[in-house]
C-alpha cells in the first residue's frame, strides 16, 4: 500500500459581521473551536459590532456529525489524521481569505486574529507562518500551537501584539494547566487577561480590546 496526496479545489464557507469600507478602523478574524460552526460563533461578537469594526469568521474545512444518530453538525480545524497537510491547507485558506478582502490596501486598519479553544492553535499557526500583516493575536481559552515554542525570529507572532485570555472556571483548562502554559509562553511575550467564567466567549471580556 502506498499513501499519496493530490491538491484539489475546495469550497470554504465564512461569515461576516459589519461592513468593510472607508470608515473601518478594525478587522477581526475570529476562529471557532472544535465542533462549532462559524455562523453560530460569529453571533457571539454582535455586542461588539460598530460602524468601524468588521468581523470575519472562517469555518474549518472539516465537518462531522456531533453525535451518532444526530443531525447536528460541527467543524474541526484538524485531527491527528494527515495532520500536517490539514494544517497546511487551513493556513493557505486563511491567507486566501485575507487576500480576498485585499486587506493590504487598508494600511490604517488594525488587523486582529482571535482563536477560541481549538481555533487558538489554528490561529497561532497562521499568524506564525503568514507574510500578511496581523497587528494583534488573541489566544482565547486555548493554547499556542506547541511546536511553535520557542518562537523563531521569522515568526509572525514576533511582529504581533499577543494576548492570552483565560477563565477562572474553564472546564477544560484548570488553573494549574494555565499556569504551566503561561510558563512555556515566555518567548511569545503574551499580555495576560484573566476573566471570571467558563469555556465561553464573553463579549464584555473583549470589549476593552475593541
Amino acid at each position: 500500500m502506498t499513501e499519496k496526496h493530490i491538491i484539489i479545489n475546495k469550497t470554504a464557507r465564512y461569515y461576516t459581521l459589519g461592513s468593510l469600507n472607508e470608515r473601518t478602523k478594525q478587522v477581526w478574524f475570529v476562529l471557532h473551536g472544535h465542533g462549532q460552526l462559524a455562523g453560530n460563533f460569529i453571533k457571539k461578537f454582535e455586542p461588539l459590532l460598530s460602524d468601524d469594526v468588521f468581523f470575519i469568521a472562517p469555518e474549518a474545512l472539516n465537518h462531522f456529525y456531533l453525535k451518532r444518530g444526530s443531525m447536528d453538525v460541527g467543524a474541526t480545524w484538524m485531527t491527528k489524521e494527515d495532520r500536517l497537510n490539514e494544517i497546511k491547507d487551513y493556513v493557505n485558506y486563511l491567507n486566501d481569505l485575507y487576500e480576498n478582502f485585499d486587506l493590504d490596501q487598508y494600511a490604517n486598519v488594525k488587523i486582529t486574529a482571535l482563536g477560541f479553544s481549538q481555533g487558538a492553535s489554528a490561529v497561532t499557526r497562521w499568524v506564525n507562518a503568514t507574510q500578511h500583516r496581523i497587528d494583534r493575536t488573541l489566544v482565547y481559552a486555548g493554547e499556542v500551537a506547541p511546536e511553535l515554542i520557542p518562537l523563531q525570529e521569522t515568526s509572525g507572532l514576533k511582529r504581533s501584539q499577543n494576548h492570552f485570555i483565560y477563565g477562572t472556571e474553564d472546564e477544560f483548562f484548570k488553573p494549574v494547566i494555565f499556569d504551566e502554559m503561561i510558563a512555556r509562553y515566555e518567548s511569545v511575550n503574551l499580555n495576560l487577561i484573566k476573566y471570571e467564567g467558563t469555556h465561553e466567549i464573553y463579549s464584555e471580556v473583549l470589549k476593552p480590546l475593541v
